[in-house]
């Protein structure tokens, strides 16, 4: 079940709305945040009741050891024990059902084997909820967390307005919440944000992203079946998928605050206009904000303070402490945010495209080199994006080359296919591609972000980034006769194009 489906939108969420507000007025908040456990458990188990079994298992097995490692403050030995076997179980679970066959394809290619891949039905965003799970753990062992109620940490554990693709959410973003008694279950300005929000990214999924895919998904799939694209379809594929996933996952972002706030719970931001980022380190700054956030706390600050432990002991010269302090730790926490999204090799050279820009960003800052002109930090930033991206979406690592060794020429400059002899090298329709684009990119880099037009409301857990909000007042967003309307046609024209044919992109990871 999407967030873009009718039976969702139609269906579940109004339902589901409504007995919340129900069953919160005559029994109370605690009673209003179990029926959204139930209501969450049963959304995820619509993909497949052996998933909703799998989400129910890992959220208990995690609350129990957030209870042992609790129980255990006096004995740090055992406490110890608890929390690591508690993370290597985790991602024991993870790197079984996200990379088995992975690894089973290397030893084959390796070892000139045929072993065969092990059947494997992996859960929709099983790295969403086992990583919140292991930030839970995180901060119970370092004891932001004093004690853990059931009820509390299950709907943490699942609830479905994020369980499926984010945000990466910490405990300090829900739990008080959901100890606040006071929240009302139904309010009418609260209603109406909540519905605007969800209509802006029903409109970014529906009428822009997939708009847009037709024409990434011929350079793409023809490129993986053997075509070669000329230097112009190459730059349309590449460019074509970046505001593909660009609108999709900030289509995703504003559907998933929507419906959070539609139950009076704030989600943080995870997306703030990255195409508009003049640094690499801006740009992870504004995409995909929660999991930057994530590993930067759990993985790049632990191992940038070890290694300066080391460096200062060491007493390193200005470069090898570089290295060890900055350039190492990014590179490897970029490197493995990349794994995160997948199996395949084409994950593994996405994270180290970006962990290598991200290291030489550092370099340069700390060099105390000139800043660059924002037009020049905003071409080298997206050149880094835009190649990462078709490493990303490609099939394999030769198919990426192919398409990036176009989009330089080599494989020719005229129109089409430099070679095209399989049936898979589908004509593009060259107007209405860059006509498309073009104003997508401009919508991206002009037009202002939904927390930027809902500026006067309280939409998120995360303070709201006041840059750049001088807008006109045409675009700041109020209850009025002229937004409901602006409102209600988005939304209508969403729920007209809803198909449910067309997953979020991210659902993949």
């Amino acid at each position: 079940m999407l967030f873009h489906s009718l039976e969702f939108m139609l269906g579940f969420l109004p339902v589901c709305f409504i007995v919340y507000v129900a069953v919160h007025h005559f029994w109370g908040a605690r009673a209003g945040l179990a029926w959204l456990v139930l209501a969450s458990v049963f959304f995820y188990a619509q993909w497949s009741w052996a998933h909703g079994l799998l989400l129910v298992a890992s959220v208990g097995s995690n609350f129990l050891f957030c209870q042992a490692i609790i129980a255990c403050n006096e004995r740090p030995g055992l406490r110890k024990a608890i929390f690591f076997a508690a993370i290597a179980a985790n991602l024991a679970l993870l790197g079984y059902l996200k990379y088995a066959n992975f690894f089973i394809d290397n030893i084959n290619w390796l070892s000139g084997e045929s072993y065969s891949h092990i059947y494997l039905l992996i859960p929709v965003g099983v790295s969403f909820f086992t990583f919140i799970q292991i930030g839970f753990l995180v901060e119970v062992y370092s004891r932001q967390v004093k004690q853990v109620r059931f009820l509390d940490y299950f709907l943490f554990g699942s609830f479905f307005a994020y369980v499926t693709a984010g945000p990466l959410v910490l405990q300090r973003d829900m739990l008080p919440q959901f100890a606040d008694a006071a929240r009302r279950p139904f309010d009418l300005t609260r209603l109406t944000v909540a519905l605007t929000v969800f209509g802006f990214g029903l409109f970014k999924k529906l009428a822009l992203a997939d708009s847009v895919a037709p024409f990434a998904d011929a350079v793409f799939d023809g490129a993986a079946a053997g075509a070669v694209p000329a230097l112009s379809l190459a730059w349309i594929g590449a460019l074509a998928y970046t505001v593909q996933l660009y609108f999709d996952f900030s289509g995703y972002s504003d559907m998933a605050l929507g419906i959070g706030l539609l139950f009076g719970l704030k989600l943080p931001f995870n997306f703030n206009s990255p195409l508009k980022a003049t640094s690499i380190t801006d740009f992870w700054r504004r995409w995909h904000m929660t999991m930057t956030r994530f590993f930067t706390s759990y993985l790049y600050a632990p191992l940038a303070v070890a290694n300066t432990r080391r460096a200062l002991i060491g007493r390193y010269g200005a470069v090898h402490r570089f290295l060890a302090t900055t350039a190492v730790p990014v590179f490897f926490t970029f490197l493995l945010a990349g794994i995160w999204h997948g199996s395949g090799w084409t994950f593994v050279v996405f994270g180290a495209i970006h962990g290598l820009a991200m290291a030489v960003n550092h370099a340069w800052r700390q060099s105390k080199a000139p800043e660059l002109p924002d037009a020049l930090g905003w071409l080298l930033t997206m050149a880094v994006v835009i190649v990462g991206l078709v490493v990303f979406r490609a099939q394999d690592v030769g198919t990426a080359l192919t398409i990036l060794t176009a989009m330089t020429g080599a494989s020719g400059i005229e129109p089409g296919w430099a070679s095209a002899t399989v049936a898979a090298a589908v004509d593009v329709d060259y107007a209405p591609a860059v006509g498309l684009i073009t104003v997508l990119f401009a919508i991206a880099l002009m037009m202002p972000n939904t927390q930027q037009i809902l500026f006067n409301h309280t939409i998120s857990s995360d303070p709201a980034d006041y840059e750049e909000l001088s807008l006109s007042r045409w675009l700041q967003w109020r209850p009025s006769p002229r937004w409901a309307m602006a409102c209600a046609a988005v939304l209508t024209l969403g729920i007209g194009l809803a198909t449910g044919e067309t997953a979020f992109i991210y659902y993949q990871f």
